[in-house]
């Protein structure tokens, strides 16, 4: 992705409600849909990418009106499983 310089890992993209993201755990640990449509990473992978190295995460939104917005957070680690995916 070459928003704001580039090197950005999209890990969950919605658009067009094709895909049922009302899911459980494993889903989510696994990930689900299909990276060229909607779709979840897999908290697994995100876990890993941001276990690696320091991470930043980026929130692009648009809504149905083309308006857009996001939001810069300057540090992202996703726990493991058994720290349940907590957000640090």
């Amino acid at each position: 992705m070459s928003t704001d310089g580039g090197g950005w890992t999209v890990f969950q993209r919605r658009q067009d409600g094709s895909v049922d993201f009302y899911r459980g755990w494993n889903d989510y640990k696994a990930g689900f849909g299909q990276l060229t449509g909607e779709f979840w990473l897999g908290n697994d992978k995100i876990h890993r990418l941001t276990a690696v190295r320091p991470s930043s995460l980026r929130v692009d939104m648009e809504d149905w009106n083309g308006g857009k917005a996001y939001a810069k957070y300057g540090k992202l680690n996703i726990g493991d499983e058994q720290a349940q995916y907590r957000l640090e």
